[in-house]
């Protein structure tokens, strides 16, 4: 994965929100999502448990960001859970790429320039599935531990391992699509500017926009997660259901922030391509909002991630 930053300060667009109510997904598209699932006997899912210390890192399942984290005071994970199969596409095998930089000093209340000594991480893939009885049941996949490994530079460190995926599905969404990702730096421009056009559409979808021109947007994405997660019908409704839109009943203020102070990168071996801000590298598509009975805003990162299908011109959400 390689990253290219490219700042922008595009112009707000200017919108007030609607104030109708709107239902939250329609039956439609319900059903023909649902329709589309092949369940089978073989439905494992699989995940990691993330522990780490004293450590700013970030972590990849087939060049996707599992997670990433910018330690900036002391914190670090505890075995916690992260579940893969939204990332894994094809039986074989997956890979895992771990990236560790320094994390924060508590004592002097700063950014450690090197790794220490006791910088970490582990992690354990696990996959889950259901016995005869209906209950989960979890089997140890891999276990991986930078502990042990050979650190070449003093701040910075980075691996990769792989584990065997047994999944029924086969998604060949990013199979079919173009590499983004290249050395022609006017292509990279006109590149920068198709994803800066698609994050203000999606965001002009959020702010003036209908509920179902926003669900038309993100059709094809749920329904391959659903196919990931073999998701039963009111799984998938519940997933429709936890999009934030300002027409929802419960929200009283709603707000998406302009695009801009942006760099673009790459995922995907150059597949995917998203803006992330430059301050703290999340999606540059983010905003606020509040829901009845709360009085503080909560902040919201929508990550948006596109790619081109072979033989098309449009970029679309993945």
């Amino acid at each position: 994965m390689k990253k290219y930053i490219l700042l922008g300060l595009i112009l707000s667009l200017s919108a007030k929100a609607e104030k109708k109510t709107e239902p939250v997904v329609s039956h439609q598209n319900i059903s023909v999502t649902s329709q589309e699932i092949r369940y089978s006997d073989n439905e494992p899912h699989y995940g990691a448990y993330i522990s780490t210390s004293n450590c700013s890192f970030e972590i990849l399942i087939n060049d996707i960001p599992i997670i990433k984290h910018n330690d900036t005071s002391g914190s670090s994970l505890s075995g916690s859970y992260f579940p893969l199969n939204e990332w894994i596409t094809k039986k074989g095998n997956q890979k895992i790429i771990i990236k560790m930089t320094p994390g924060f000093n508590q004592d002097k209340n700063i950014l450690n320039t090197e790794l220490s000594p006791n910088s970490e991480i582990q992690v354990k893939i696990v996959k889950s599935l259901k016995n005869k009885s209906g209950n989960s049941e979890e089997d140890e996949v891999r276990k991986y531990s930078t502990s042990k490994k050979k650190r070449i530079n003093s701040n910075t460190f980075e691996d990769a391992f792989t584990f065997f995926a047994d999944i029924p599905y086969h998604i060949e969404t990013l199979e079919n699509a173009e590499v983004l990702l290249t050395t022609d730096k006017d292509k990279l421009q006109a590149i920068e500017q198709e994803a800066v056009a698609k994050y203000n559409k999606v965001r002009d979808i959020y702010m003036k926009g209908s509920w179902s021109t926003l669900a038309n947007i993100y059709y094809n994405r749920e329904k391959r997660v659903a196919k990931q997660l073999f998701l039963l019908p009111d799984e998938i409704k519940n997933r429709w259901n936890e999009y934030v839109f300002r027409t929802n009943t419960d929200i009283t203020f709603f707000d998406v922030k302009p695009i801009e102070d942006y760099k673009m990168t790459f995922y995907g071996d150059g597949k995917i391509v998203c803006l992330q801000k430059i301050n703290n590298e999340k999606s540059a598509l983010w905003g606020g909002f509040k829901r009845k009975g709360k009085d503080n805003v909560t902040t919201t990162y929508i990550t948006l991630y596109l790619y081109r299908p072979k033989g098309t011109k449009e970029l679309e959400v993945y």
